[in-house]
């Protein structure tokens, strides 16, 4: 599995890999993710955006990102599973 390529800037945040189709936006100073219900703060939003890259490199069941994958997610008050 390659490297989290996020792009980063003062009002977005997006995925240099094509299958990410996920994207946040910084508006009235929250972030709105695709996928998440509500605003998210900055760190939030790239924990969110890292957790969409993840899903979009679909790596194998076993790989041991999965478990980093459950700790954002519950960190985001996630259920696992969610934020693709």
């Amino acid at each position: 599995m390659r490297a989290v390529a996020l792009h980063i800037t003062t009002t977005r945040i997006f995925s240099d890999k094509p299958a990410c189709r996920a994207v946040a936006e910084q508006r009235d100073g929250r972030w709105w993710v695709t996928g998440y219900p509500g605003p998210l703060d900055h760190d939030q939003a790239v924990t969110a955006m890292t957790i969409a890259e993840v899903y979009a490199t679909n790596p194998p069941p076993d790989h041991r990102i999965w478990a980093h994958v459950a700790a954002w997610q519950r960190q985001l008050g996630l259920p696992h599973g969610g934020g693709e």
